[in-house]
């Protein structure tokens, strides 16, 4: 890890004052302190995934889509990563929790990720709308009846998380009990805390009795679909395979469902362009994905060979983290024209290149049904607090509001 200073090549771990990932991701106006580390590193700067443990942040579009598109150059797979090559992360530090490689599609390359993400990619595509629909409409109306008969309701936890989990039980064939765990244990890893070497634990061990018992009794669900893909060659891959899906829904759907829902109570300009007909319901969706992506920052790639990015030297076995929401927000690509924005597709929110989001269809489906479940209701509620009060979950990796307290009017 290089940089150029005074003339001379220095190592990452030199650079004072690395900002901390998660303070980016959790600060009141991310925006402005990408804006300033664009204006004193460039297109990229240096970061720290845990204190001490030092990372390349992507900020420009091109640099993020150079990146996630180049396979050759950079890799998913942590074992490429300096840190995990040479033992130099604690056994339970918690970045190792999350980056640790397992035997999923998003920690392989090439033709290894290719026969992968197949099976993933088929199962998903044979999920039928109508049971989603279905699902999330019982549940929608089920949590929003009994709400607003309490009269007050966070809806982050009782509409954001609880409706995403209900149907990712209902998709994978997990009782709901082991969803609401795994959607615990997932907050653990993801938030970086003391206890993340534990929960990534304790999700490996749920998974494999999970899929034990999918494998004993197999049914109409995704999980049962894996198994039975001949691309799979043992249970571990299923296992990582169930993983993936559940962690990488539970974090897009939850983020982007109560971001959403943030935007439609607190921000008047932006519900009343959606109440008069201004805008339509996706693009609604597709701008708050864009503004404010549920993943800032994607998990790191691994520099495979020395090279240059964005100006900065980097070297072999450097963690390069895509920071998709500084991307996004690039003058590079910014429309002159503020109306170009509408169903704008620049934006990198789901990725790009052999690691895109596989789950194109479902998640849109399953975020717009549960808005708009809300949106028909949403004149009944109020927020109960000020929208300045409102503060984000503590995680580098996903952002959304902590809680969104109503009362219903």
């Amino acid at each position: 890890m290089s940089l150029t200073a005074a003339g001379r090549v220095v190592r990452l771990e030199e650079v004072a004052d690395r900002p901390l990932l998660a303070d980016l991701a959790g600060a009141p106006d991310p925006a402005a302190r990408y804006e300033a580390l664009r204006s004193w590193w460039g297109a990229l700067a240096p970061v720290d995934l845990e204190p001490g443990v030092p990372a390349w942040l992507a900020l420009g579009y091109d640099e993020v889509a150079a990146v996630l598109r180049n396979e050759v150059l950079f890799s998913r797979d942590s074992r490429n990563w300096r840190y995990e090559a040479e033992r130099l992360l604690a056994w339970q530090s918690p970045t190792r929790a999350l980056l640790a490689q397992r035997d999923s599609a998003h920690d392989r390359d090439g033709t290894e990720h290719r026969r992968l993400r197949a099976p993933l990619a088929e199962a998903l595509d044979a999920v039928e709308e109508k049971r989603v629909l279905r699902t999330v409409h019982v549940a929608c109306t089920s949590v929003l009846d009994r709400l607003a008969a309490r009269g007050t309701a966070d809806l982050v936890a009782d509409v954001a998380v609880d409706v995403p989990v209900r149907v990712l039980a209902d998709l994978l064939g997990m009782n709901l009990a082991d969803a609401r765990r795994m959607h615990e244990l997932t907050g653990e890893v993801r938030a970086g805390s003391p206890g993340a070497h534990a929960a990534a634990g304790e999700i490996e061990n749920l998974l494999a009795t999970f899929v034990a018992g999918r494998r004993a009794e197999p049914s109409d669900d995704v999980t049962s679909a894996l198994l039975a893909h001949a691309g799979h060659e043992n249970d571990l891959e299923v296992m990582g395979a169930v993983g993936l899906v559940f962690a990488t829904a539970h974090d897009a759907e939850i983020a982007w469902i109560a971001t959403a829902l943030q935007r439609l109570l607190a921000d008047r300009a932006f519900a009343a362009r959606l109440h008069g007909g201004r805008i339509s319901l996706d693009d609604a969706l597709d701008e708050v994905a864009r503004d404010a992506p549920p993943l800032p920052h994607l998990l790191p790639r691994f520099a495979l060979a020395d090279g240059e990015l964005g100006g900065q030297p980097i070297a072999a076995g450097d963690a390069v983290v895509p920071a998709v929401a500084a991307a996004n927000a690039d003058r590079a690509v910014q429309p002159v024209d503020p109306w170009e924005q509408v169903d704008s597709r620049f934006q990198l929110t789901w990725g790009t290149g052999a690691h895109a989001c596989p789950a194109h269809r479902t998640a849109p489906l399953v975020t717009r049904t549960v808005v708009g479940h809300v949106l028909a209701r949403v004149a009944d509620m109020e927020l109960t607090v000020a929208p300045a009060e409102l503060r984000p979950v503590r995680s580098a990796w996903v952002r959304y509001p902590r809680e969104l307290p109503v009362r219903f009017v």
